[in-house]
């Protein structure tokens, strides 16, 4: 498991190591069933407190993403095409969400898209 922090970030930490495991998880790089570094192990690791990694593996398994075992760890929880399915879902009953409230604004689909285009690039820059 492969991550890479950054200080100067807005992201939290514990943010930016979700994010990463979950894309890990996602692009099959971690395979179903496949052992998490411990979060003990991964603080030491990463050289944050026990919390901030805690914290991330929390919010992974309440996305349904990983399960810890009692005594023996945390493992992915599901292959990576059916989290992906879910997604996909969750992002067509945003974007409904979203051609309904910019039509009733008085927005066409390509005010829409410029509008999405623009935050896009603020959440990834």
């Amino acid at each position: 498991m492969n991550i890479n922090l950054s200080l100067q970030s807005e992201i939290p930490t514990y943010e930016q190591i979700k994010t990463q495991i979950k894309a890990q998880i996602l692009s099959g790089e971690l395979a179903p069933n496949a052992p998490l570094t411990s979060m003990r192990q991964l603080a030491r690791d990463l050289r944050v407190s026990v919390i901030t990694t805690t914290r991330a593996y929390s919010d992974l398994e309440a996305e349904g993403l990983i399960y810890t075992l009692q005594g023996r760890g945390s493992f992915v929880k599901c292959d990576p095409e059916t989290v992906r399915q879910q997604y996909l879902h969750a992002i067509d009953e945003s974007l409904r969400t979203v051609i309904e409230k910019g039509t009733a604004a008085g927005l066409d689909l390509e005010q829409i898209q410029n509008r999405l285009e623009e935050l896009f690039h603020e959440q990834c820059h």
